[in-house]
């Protein structure tokens, strides 16, 4: 409707098109700059779920109570929905995960799906306080499950 109100206004094509390029732009902007967002990399380690597969993929993550969002693309819209059942595991990166872009010492988060199958979310250490936050896990030494963090506290 309003492309056609500034087409009819007399707004060039090329005008339409900077003007729906520069709103991406600033939805991305609005997106990353938001502190529940954080750099992500998630990939499917059992089972099978739309989308995923065992390579780590690329993304901006966020929480909805314990349903993980990826976000991608230039405008950052919600590219996967993961219904997460309980966190299994909290660990650092090895050399062998080969997590790369989340810094010197990424942190994996191990998560049951919903449907069964189990997902692993990587982020950096700097963002463990937002990457875990619907499990109010406290910062604590790497590979340590999250039961046996609370019996040692």
């Amino acid at each position: 409707m309003l492309i056609t109100i500034l087409y009819v206004l007399g707004v060039s094509a090329g005008g339409i098109l900077i003007l729906l390029l520069g709103l991406m732009v600033l939805k991305r902007i609005v997106t990353i700059r938001n502190p529940a967002v954080f750099k992500a990399r998630v990939r499917i380690t059992d089972g099978q779920f739309p989308g995923l597969k065992g390579a780590w993929k690329k993304c901006y993550g966020a929480w909805v109570t314990t349903v993980f969002t990826t976000r991608k693309g230039l405008p950052l819209f919600i590219a996967d929905v993961l219904p997460l059942a309980s966190l299994d595991l909290v660990r650092e990166a090895e050399a062998a995960d080969e997590v790369k872009g989340l810094g010197e010492t990424p942190i994996i988060a191990s998560f049951s799906l919903v449907t069964g199958g189990k997902v692993e979310i990587a982020m950096a250490s700097l963002e463990q306080p937002v990457g875990l936050k619907p499990w109010n896990i406290p910062d604590r030494p790497a590979s340590t499950s999250p039961s046996a963090a609370g019996a040692s506290a």
